[in-house]
């Protein structure tokens, strides 16, 4: 059964996006895999480690009108890069196996069934909800990530902390050392709210957010956190701790203030 055909690059650049996040090793075979859903002409791809789920989507013609299949993300991301740059992929689906076709080539690839592979729910309930750029957004990472813990004992360490407060949105990290503070404006009022992102989930927002000014979309709810961008959608589990007041590490009323140039 003919599942969908595709441009190598509509294909390979969802595929990248997502495929980040997935590990060589782990418990779950499935959690290797990638998610492909195709529903008429929108074809959707998920990965998740069960802490991070991404999915982006493309376009695809032909093939079937719904189809959900998983495949080894690795293996296919492999296989689309060793292509050239304008060769049309079409996927086939026979007895468990995905028979990718391009030009002359033929590769075969083990699937595992759509209904086993894991999802976060996505949030329900109010919470907050703010829009800034992507490039504001990942300037301010770039200013306080290097200072996050790794593997530290004190787990709330080893991510960033984000407040929003009012029409200030706050970044924090520290790894017991140093700390690294950083503010920008947002448009609107909202109450305090303090949350913990993992370390994997700010690593691969710096990797993913564009130095634009397109919008990014940031919902808050519960133990969740939601980044919506360009045609990528990014849900976190948040750490649950409690975040050393940085406010009181601060000195605050200094006597002599320096200015510099880089």
């Amino acid at each position: 059964m003919l599942l969908f055909t595709a441009p190598r690059d509509a294909l390979l650049a969802p595929l990248q996006s997502v495929s980040g996040i997935v590990e060589k090793r782990h418990t779950l075979p499935i959690l290797s895999n990638v998610l492909i859903e195709k529903k008429g002409e929108s074809l959707t791809l998920l990965a998740t480690d069960i802490e991070i789920q991404i999915r982006n989507s493309t376009t695809a013609a032909d093939g079937a009108d719904d189809v959900a299949i998983t495949v080894g993300a690795r293996k296919l991301q492999d296989i689309l890069r060793a292509l050239p740059d304008t060769a049309d992929v079409s996927l086939t689906l026979d007895d468990k196996r995905i028979t990718l076709k391009a030009g002359k080539s033929r590769f075969q690839l083990q699937t595992l069934p759509a209904a086993d592979y894991p999802r976060l729910a996505p949030p329900e309930g109010e919470g907050i909800h703010f829009t800034t750029t992507q490039r504001a957004f990942k300037k301010q990472l770039a200013l306080v990530q290097y200072a996050m813990a790794q593997q530290d004992i004190r787990y709330y360490l080893n991510g960033l902390l984000l407040v929003v407060a009012g029409d200030t949105l706050r970044m924090v990290a520290t790894d017991g050392h140093r700390l690294a503070y950083a503010a920008s404006p947002l448009v609107g009022d909202y109450a305090r709210t303090d949350v913990i992102l993992p370390r994997k989930t700010v690593v691969e927002l710096a990797r993913q957010l564009a130095d634009s000014d397109d919008a990014l979309e940031v919902t808050i709810v519960g133990n969740q956190i939601v980044f919506r961008f360009g045609h990528i959608e990014l849900i976190s589990k948040l750490i649950d701790g409690k975040f050393p007041d940085y406010e009181r590490v601060i000195p605050q009323g200094h006597p002599k203030l320096v200015k510099a140039s880089r």
